[in-house]
């Protein structure tokens, strides 16, 4: 197999920025009918990156206790 085909493969397995913005709408609405309240999208753009603030949190848990384990 060519890199070129790896790159194809990869790509092919990749959504389009259209199948991002269609699970995006889809994700909100989700979200806009669990909590039973009607947030605009820029409501959500405005919103605290939850989901990245847990990954720093737990990197810097996981660095720290690397540091005491040594």
């Amino acid at each position: 197999m060519s890199l070129g085909q790896l790159v194809e493969a990869l790509a092919a397995e990749q959504p389009t920025a259209a199948q991002r913005a269609e699970r995006l709408a889809a994700d909100r609405e989700t979200a806009r009918q669990m909590l039973g309240v009607d947030l605009s999208d820029e409501d959500f753009d405005r919103a605290p990156d939850v989901l990245g603030n847990i990954y720093r949190i737990a990197a810097e848990k996981a660095r720290a206790a690397r540091g005491s384990a040594a």
